[in-house]
């Protein structure tokens, strides 16, 4: 299963979902099963994980390496089986960059959209969590 995670700008919550995923799937053994990154639904100069994220992620113990903000293709339609985004604007982008979506591959992670939490991230790590897990409970192999 090859599943890309998506936000605005690929420096934030998307690579805390790749992060956070990664490490739930590992924890039930099923790290080898899935191929997991993350993108920008804009255009991005490639920027690294945001300090604060990375706060967040060595607080709650998950384990994260170099990160280097990439834009979503049109060609990662076809190369992933799932592209969940963050917010509904992402969706929309993220739609237009791929032409559409024929095959229902773009979703939100969560009903709501994923904030942009300042304060600590927690309220971005606590729904990334939350969805990341309903997530894995609905695709593991």
């Amino acid at each position: 299963m090859k599943i890309l995670f998506v936000c605005s700008g690929n420096t934030g919550r998307s690579p805390m979902a790749m992060f956070v995923m990664k490490k739930l799937a590992s924890d039930v053994g099923l790290a080898g099963n899935f191929t997991i990154e993350s993108a920008a639904s804009k255009p991005t100069s490639g920027g690294a994980l945001h300090e604060g994220i990375a706060a967040k992620l060595r607080e709650e113990n998950i384990p994260y390496g170099e990160h280097t903000a990439r834009q979503i293709t049109a060609a990662d339609y076809s190369n992933f089986d799932k592209i969940i985004c963050m917010d509904a604007g992402n969706i929309a982008q993220v739609a237009e960059i791929c032409g559409g979506d024929p095959d229902k591959k773009i979703r939100l992670l969560l009903d709501t959209d994923i904030p942009w939490d300042k304060n600590g991230f927690v309220k971005t790590y606590e729904d990334i969590l939350r969805g990341c897990k309903a997530l894995l409970d609905s695709v593991k192999i």
